[in-house]
């Protein structure tokens, strides 16, 4: 069904960052100059917290390997699932343009939007114009990270609660030491919002295996007995490829990096 178009407590408290931290620890927006003699010189232009909520075309966000792991299986295993259904859309990255006057337009990890055809109606490659579509995401996923905690967790959380994103997750991984790195991504912990009667994000109680359900896609999300994320398929309880399953899937192979071997 789709989402037609139209805030609970932030958990964490912004704090400014260390005035000797890195510039370009969030990444970088180039700058072209034209010089007097001719030629073109291309200056870096730091990237800040609020840039992350509002990314614009060519700015170079870096991420680490938890992040860019979880978000790579976690779109592919979405989009692989839904591949059939005409009527839902599993986005990676695009930016979300609300329609909205001075509202923030993020890109979120991973979007699920329902929608007549409207696989055949958006191009996955630029910005989902919401008032034009009609429709809103009905689910946002968040992959966490320490460097992007605050962004996610408190200033994203309460843009989708006014915006009216029905349901919100965000899945934790455990940090990768650079000696471990080809070692599996472990998760966390996930944390889920729905909304509520009176507009506001209600937080998603876990089920008897600590899964949190998803009324909007029928989907559960929860941790692996390896330690790494798991998806089942609320209805027939079947369990969706794992991530070295999808290691071997064609789909994944063209849309992402198997950091984990």
């Amino acid at each position: 069904m789709a989402v037609p178009v139209p805030k609970m407590p932030a958990d964490w408290e912004l704090t400014p960052a260390p005035e000797d931290a890195d510039p370009f620890r969030y990444g970088w927006r180039p700058r072209y100059v034209h010089l007097p003699g001719g030629e073109v010189e291309e200056e870096w232009i730091p990237l800040t917290a609020e840039d992350l909520l509002d990314p614009q075309r060519g700015d170079v966000i870096l991420e680490d390997q938890p992040h860019a792991h979880v978000t790579s299986f976690l779109h592919v295993l979405l989009d692989v699932h839904f591949e059939e259904d005409a009527n839902v859309l599993v986005t990676h990255d695009l930016k979300m343009d609300w329609g909205i006057p001075g509202l923030k337009k993020p890109a979120p990890d991973v979007a699920v939007i329902r929608g007549e055809r409207i696989k055949e109606r958006v191009q996955a490659d630029d910005t989902f114009e919401v008032a034009k579509e009609g429709v809103l995401p009905c689910l946002i996923v968040e992959v966490v990270s320490p460097k992007y905690k605050d962004v996610r967790d408190v200033k994203k959380k309460d843009l989708y609660e006014r915006v009216g994103i029905p349901e919100y997750l965000l899945v934790e991984p455990h940090p990768v030491p650079d000696t471990l790195r080809r070692h599996p991504i472990k998760i966390r912990h996930w944390i889920g919002y729905r909304l509520g009667p009176d507009g506001r994000y209600q937080t998603i109680e876990p089920d008897g295996q600590g899964r949190l359900g998803s009324e909007t896609t029928g989907l559960l999300f929860g941790i692996a007995k390896d330690g790494g994320f798991e998806v089942t398929d609320a209805r027939t309880g079947e369990v969706l490829l794992n991530p070295s399953q999808l290691c071997g899937c064609p789909e994944f192979r063209r849309t992402a990096i198997c950091s984990g071997g």
